[in-house]
């Protein structure tokens, strides 16, 4: 597994320690996956009681994205996926898709 945290130098909405960690799988299919000048891009897509998330490519960083970066691999997030997704994991099945599970999550809000 892989942490990402925050790049030297880039401006941080959430927290400085910060991190999400990358199975080898996540890290192999978004090698294989995305084009040389994408990132994984995670964004909110829900509240308390319905945690969501859309994940994709992007090429565009928007104002208020945290972007994380290690080993080529290079994740943004928006400022509410930033605040959310703090110690969780992404990981990667051929099922499934990319899955993110953080240990947080299915306790009451």
């Amino acid at each position: 597994m892989i942490n990402l945290a925050p790049e030297p130098g880039i401006p941080r909405l959430a927290p400085p320690t910060m991190e999400i960690t990358l199975t080898p799988a996540a890290r192999a299919a978004a090698r294989r996956d995305l084009g040389p000048d994408e990132h994984l891009r995670i964004a909110f897509a829900g509240g308390c009681g319905a945690m969501g998330f859309r994940l994709g490519a992007t090429r565009r960083i928007a104002d208020g994205d945290l972007r994380l970066e290690r080993d080529g691999v290079a994740v943004v997030l928006d400022r509410m996926a930033a605040r959310e997704l703090d110690g969780a994991v992404l990981d990667h099945d051929d099922e499934d898709g990319f899955v993110l599970d953080h240990p947080a999550w299915g306790r009451s809000c």
